[in-house]
C-alpha cells in the first residue's frame, strides 16, 4: 500500500507538472495581422445597484480603447449603447445572450462577451482574431488579470485564476486547441456562426460559459487563447468568493452530462494535490508534492500583490476547495449576482 500511494503521488503530480510545462511554454498568437473589423464587443448585465460601479468602469475603459461596444441589461442603466432585454426572455445571464443572439447577432461578426465588471486591457485580441480566424478557429479567450475589490484576501486568492490561465488553460486553448477545461466568460470570443449554431439551442444553465465550452469540444471546434490580459474584479468578501467558487461546481455535472472526464478528474487532483503537503511527512518528497509547491507559490505571491500575512492567504486557499465540494453537494439552480460595488 505504501509503495502505490508513492507510485500514485508521483504519477499524478508528474502528469500535471507535465501540463503546466507545455501550457507555460507555449505563446499565444502568430505573426501580426491586421485588427479584424467586423467585431462586437458585448457586456452583460443585471443592471442593479450591486454592479452598476463596475459596468461603469468597464464602460469606460471600452471607451478608453476605442471600441465598439453594447450593453445588455436586464435594466435600464445610465450608459450608452444599450439593449435592454424584455423580461419575459430574461432571467439568466444564458437567456440574456440568447435573446440578443436571436434578435441581434450577425453570422459575419465576431463577439466578445464580457462580464460586467470585466475589461480588456488592450486591442490586441483584434490582431489574434484576424490570425486565428483565417486559420478556422472559431472561439477563444483571454487571460485573466485579477484587481482588487474589498476583500484583500479574495484578491490574494484570485490570482491562482491567472497561474491557471497562463498554464493549464493555455494548454488546452492552445496546445490541443479544444476547450477541455471549460472557458470562462471574461473575454469569450467567438465566430458569429458558431455562435448562433450553438447558443439559442444548449440550454438554460447557471454554468453558461462552461456548457457553451462543451458544445464546442463535441463538435470538435478549434479554439485559441488571445494574448490579450482581461481585468477582472475580485469578490468584495469570502462569502461572495465562496459563493462563486459553489457556482462554478455545477461545471462538473455538466461535465459528466458531456461525458468529458477532465474536469472532474482534475477537481479530484485537486484535492489530491491539497493532501500532498501533509503525505510528505509520511512518503517524503514527491512530484505532487512539487505541483504543491507551486500552488503555493502562486498563493504566497498573491498575497504579496494583497499585502496580506501569508499565513491568511494559506489558510484561506482551503475555501477554493470546500466552496467547490458545497457546490457539488448543493447543486445551485439560479444565478447569484455577486456584490461589485
Amino acid at each position: 500500500m505504501f509503495e502505490l500511494t508513492y507510485i500514485v503521488l508521483n504519477a499524478v503530480g508528474g502528469i500535471y507538472l507535465f501540463i503546466l510545462a507545455l501550457g507555460a511554454a507555449r505563446r499565444p498568437g502568430g505573426r501580426r495581422a491586421e485588427p479584424v473589423d467586423n467585431y462586437l464587443v458585448v457586456v452583460v448585465t443585471v443592471g442593479d445597484g450591486r454592479v452598476l460601479p463596475a459596468l461603469r468602469e468597464t464602460v469606460a475603459q471600452l471607451e478608453r480603447l476605442g471600441l465598439r461596444y453594447v450593453v445588455v441589461s436586464s435594466k435600464p442603466v445610465g450608459v450608452r449603447n444599450v439593449l435592454v432585454v424584455p423580461r419575459e426572455e430574461d432571467g439568466t445571464k444564458y437567456r440574456a445572450i440568447r435573446w440578443f443572439v436571436l434578435n441581434y447577432a450577425r453570422p459575419d461578426t465576431w463577439y466578445i462577451f464580457l462580464d460586467d465588471d470585466s475589461y480588456p486591457l488592450d486591442r490586441e485580441f483584434l490582431r489574434d482574431i484576424a490570425y486565428y480566424g483565417a486559420r478556422g478557429y472559431v472561439a477563444g479567450n483571454g487571460v485573466i488579470v485579477p484587481r482588487p475589490g474589498r476583500s484583500r484576501l479574495a484578491y490574494a486568492l484570485d490570482w491562482v485564476r491567472h497561474f491557471d490561465d497562463l498554464t493549464r488553460y493555455r494548454f488546452a486553448l492552445e496546445v490541443l486547441r479544444r476547450p477541455i477545461f471549460g472557458m470562462h466568460g471574461e473575454l469569450l470570443i467567438v465566430r458569429g456562426d458558431v455562435l448562433r449554431e450553438i447558443w439559442p439551442a444548449m440550454g438554460d444553465t447557471v454554468t453558461e460559459d462552461f456548457r457553451f465550452a462543451m458544445e464546442l469540444l463535441r463538435r470538435r471546434y478549434k479554439t485559441f487563447q488571445t494574448r490579450t490580459r482581461v481585468s477582472i474584479k475580485s469578490p468584495n468578501s469570502l462569502l461572495d468568493f465562496a459563493r462563486q467558487r459553489a457556482r462554478w461546481a455545477s461545471a462538473l455535472g455538466e461535465a459528466v452530462r458531456y461525458r468529458n472526464p477532465i474536469p472532474p478528474a482534475s477537481a479530484a487532483v485537486a484535492a489530491l494535490l491539497a493532501a500532498a503537503g501533509p503525505l510528505t511527512a509520511l512518503y517524503g518528497p514527491t512530484l505532487a508534492t512539487a505541483v504543491a509547491a507551486l500552488y503555493a507559490a502562486v498563493y504566497i505571491y498573491g498575497s504579496l500583490r494583497a499585502r496580506r500575512y501569508i499565513v491568511d492567504v494559506l489558510l484561506a486557499s482551503t475555501l477554493e476547495l470546500l466552496a467547490m465540494a458545497a457546490g457539488v453537494i448543493h447543486r445551485q439552480r439560479r444565478f447569484y449576482v455577486i456584490d461589485k460595488t
